[in-house]
């Protein structure tokens, strides 16, 4: 898995919806499909080591798996309540 990258867009990603909301993100929910190389711990693992001082780290992430469908799909963002 290019790791490094793919997290550092989703970070990107993460930051405009932020700024698009005008609210800070609460929760993330993540599918993984079974046929993609990347596991739920493989994620977690790299997820937690990209965001380690960062202002992702302790974000609340819901990984699912899928049978088929894209590696990696962002499903829903929940933004915390204002």
């Amino acid at each position: 898995m290019h790791d490094t990258h793919i997290l550092k867009n989703i970070f990107r990603y993460l930051e405009s919806e932020e700024t698009a909301a005008s609210k800070k993100i609460k929760r993330v929910h993540i599918s993984l499909s079974e046929f993609g190389s990347i596991t739920k711990e493989h994620f977690m693992e790299h997820y937690r080591e990209a965001s380690k001082g960062t202002r992702w780290e302790g974000l609340e992430l819901e990984l699912s798996t899928v049978p088929y469908g894209p590696e990696l799909e962002i499903k829903k963002i929940e933004f915390a309540k204002s």
